[in-house]
């Protein structure tokens, strides 16, 4: 899917124009547009990179493929840009990540992603945002995505990071079920380190956006550009704890876990030690040896069973006064 908005150079607005009008819009005088490419991509997309805005072949292949890493490469007239967006996975401690890549000109911007994106629908929605970025030119724009992809992130993260505290409580829990836990760890801490992964080159990037001298970035757009910057750099710091407490986290597990298996053997250790003697004077008396002469009274048997229930009331008296029980 192509949509394309087009403000004019009278003030004028028109949404979700064809895309064979983007030839002539591009070439008209004081015209600022935004086209978005929603889907999976196509033969159409890449004949529009490359036969109406004649983009870079090398930025047209990053485009139309997965890239992974957030990136800003200068082609003088235009920016190509990869940054990413963040939503709810399907399991409760999964955030993913989608690539956006997007093209910045003079008077244009292009944005390609695969699925619909709440930030980018936000924005195109919102008429204030599309006419007020448009009428400020396309720089503006790319604002008023970022940082209303910024607004995105934090209540995630903040749901991430009260998750992580929570399956920190979890985890002293015994009745808690062992395979779910070390499947949310394990989850929790891959997502921490797919969002440093992505947070800190987005600063990065938007670092470079906010103090380089780029054509098509006007000088009074870069303040604006620190201010995602900012909140940016907030964010990496705070995935890098998150990736810190997650390994704490699973440590500790780790950690309880061998505690309590100490503890069972700790018991089946004093069971043990207790039948040894026992077990021994059993091993004694169930020899074959024709002469022993105590088998024959009649009190002895009464008597092995009090020395029997003797040392095993005596051990367990001892393991508790050093409270070993």
């Amino acid at each position: 899917m192509i949509r394309v908005i087009c403000r004019h150079a009278d003030g004028r607005v028109d949404v979700n124009l064809p895309a064979s009008d983007l030839p002539h819009l591009l070439g008209e005088q004081g015209s600022q547009l935004w086209v978005d490419m929603q889907g999976e991509a196509n033969g159409e997309y890449e004949r529009i990179l490359t036969q109406v805005f004649h983009f870079h072949p090398l930025a047209i292949e990053d485009a139309l493929r997965d890239t992974h890493l957030p990136k800003l490469d200068d082609y003088a007239s235009y920016l190509y840009l990869v940054f990413h967006t963040v939503a709810l996975g399907d399991e409760p401690m999964d955030i993913d990540t989608e690539e956006v890549d997007v093209f910045l000109g003079a008077n244009f911007l292009v944005t390609i992603h695969e699925d619909e994106r709440r930030s980018i629908n936000r924005c195109w929605n919102a008429e204030h945002h599309v006419e007020v970025g448009l009428a400020r030119g396309p720089a503006m724009l790319l604002y008023e995505l970022l940082d209303s992809q910024i607004d995105n992130y934090i209540p995630l993260i903040d749901a991430f990071e009260a998750q992580l505290e929570k399956l920190g409580d979890d985890i002293f829990h015994s009745n808690a079920e062992e395979r779910d836990l070390l499947d949310r760890l394990l989850t929790a801490k891959s997502t921490a380190l797919r969002l440093q992964r992505i947070l800190t080159p987005q600063r990065e990037l938007l670092g470079r956006l906010s103090t380089g001298d780029y054509k098509v970035v006007p000088a009074h757009v870069r303040m604006y550009y620190r201010d995602v910057y900012d909140h940016l750099a907030r964010l990496a710091n705070l995935s890098d704890s998150m990736r810190d407490l997650a390994s704490s986290t699973i440590e500790t597990h780790l950690a309880l876990v061998n505690n309590r298996m100490n503890e069972v053997m700790k018991v089946l250790t004093m069971v043990s030690t207790i039948f040894i003697p026992l077990s021994f004077i059993a091993g004694v008396y169930g020899m074959n040896f024709h002469y022993m002469p105590e088998l024959e009274l009649w009190w002895f048997y009464p008597l092995v069973w009090t020395v029997f229930i003797t040392i095993a009331v005596t051990m367990l008296i001892i393991f508790r006064k050093r409270k070993w029980l």
